[in-house]
């Protein structure tokens, strides 16, 4: 863990009934993409995004993965110290998940309206 005192806080998207996809589809993943993708989350923390970008027409934005089929991680963030990791693709099913996700995310925040998100 680093000693960085502006950590980003890490929040993973769940359903109202727990569901968590981004879970759901990291576990589907064989143990070595799986170990690449939780070692950049991790990095994020520190704010070493790696290769991403903002999505166009969205308030999401995406960390790009050159492995496998091209991998894909979701998320929104808010301020300097919170994301929200909301799913996680390839390349070919990327257009679905994009929409999913944004689903997701505009859910959370319904749930999480009274909260300081």
């Amino acid at each position: 863990m680093s000693q960085n005192k502006y950590l980003k806080k890490i929040i993973y998207y769940k359903s109202i009934d727990g569901h968590c996809p981004y879970n759901e589809w990291l576990n589907s993943l064989d143990y070595k993409t799986k170990a690449i993708v939780e070692n950049r989350i991790e990095r994020i923390q520190d704010g070493l995004y790696g290769d991403h970008k903002k999505l166009s027409n969205s308030s999401l934005s995406e960390l790009r993965f050159f492995i496998g089929k091209g991998y894909r991680v979701y998320y929104r963030d808010l301020t300097n110290v919170l994301i929200i990791i909301v799913a996680g693709s390839n390349k070919q099913d990327q257009k679905q998940v994009i929409k999913k996700a944004q689903k997701y995310l505009q859910d959370f925040f319904e749930r999480n309206k009274n909260d300081k998100v």
